[in-house]
């Protein structure tokens, strides 16, 4: 009897320390790098929201529209300042609430614009530290904006770094598309990053990982998450505040979303 309950009690032990593997850890990792490049995703979006201004409209007249458009849009009154030299933008924000479900956004951020080839805008944009939806990233982004038949999109080259909800640290390199919507505020993300985390170095592909404002990801979106040593792990939302991955070793959950801002 006592050997059983000796027995019993190395498994139970055995069990707890297992936890609950690395798979999950993954699934969270994919789903926090898209966090992290949704709200770099919005902020982008607004600061590139120039393609509308004809094609005669200079570098310096799209910063200073944008200086105009995002001082009206980001409340309350006064949480953004901006100081324009030219075509470079300086913006400073402090808890300011904007389109494409952005909240307390506080930092500074500094956008460069010209005119990309075929009538788009391109913008430069960089910043330090800078905080939304609870996240933290050090954005280094080239923007490049078109519209076409009333759909927005910008393509995105990231080389930056970020905290996510969790407080998982994330450095991405890569590209992805962004499709807004203005009406619905919502963005679309469909990409492929390099993702170096404290836990992993992997590769992220996302399709169709849609947030609109104060929503948790739409349903049909997914991640594909490959580590270092080749495990991927792939992962699915279905409009709730939980998603659910597979891994190619043939392992199930859930993990939950913070999402809802």
């Amino acid at each position: 009897m006592q050997k059983t309950w000796w027995m019993l009690l190395t498994m139970s032990l055995a069990v707890v320390g297992c936890g609950r593997g690395v798979e999950a850890d993954s699934a969270e990792d994919a789903d926090e790098s898209a966090v992290v490049s949704s709200a770099e995703s919005a902020l982008t979006a607004e600061l590139s929201d120039e393609v509308a201004q004809p094609m005669s409209t200079t570098p310096e007249a799209m910063a200073m529209n944008a200086v105009t458009r995002i001082g009206s849009r980001m409340k309350p009154a006064g949480c953004a300042t901006a100081t324009q030299t030219g075509a470079t933008v300086v913006y400073t924000l402090t808890n300011c609430t904007g389109p494409y479900g952005l909240v307390k956004v506080t930092g500074t951020l500094t956008a460069v614009y010209s005119r990309a080839a075929g009538g788009g805008v391109n913008v430069v944009i960089t910043g330090t530290g800078v905080k939304a939806n609870n996240a933290t990233m050090d954005i280094n982004s080239t923007v490049v904006a078109t519209q076409s038949n009333g759909v927005k999109k910008a393509q995105v080259t990231i080389n930056g770094a970020g905290t996510g909800p969790r407080g998982n640290s994330i450095n991405r390199n890569g590209a992805y598309t962004i499709t807004f919507d203005t009406t619905t505020e919502c963005i679309t993300i469909d990409g492929t990053w390099q993702t170096g985390t404290a836990r992993l170095g992997a590769s992220t592909v996302v399709a169709g990982y849609k947030r609109c404002k104060g929503e948790c990801p739409a349903a049909g979106g997914s991640i594909v998450h490959t580590s270092a040593k080749n495990e991927v792990v792939t992962l699915t939302y279905d409009g709730s505040a939980t998603a659910k991955y597979t891994s190619s070793g043939g392992r199930t959950g859930s993990v939950p979303l913070q999402c809802g801002n």
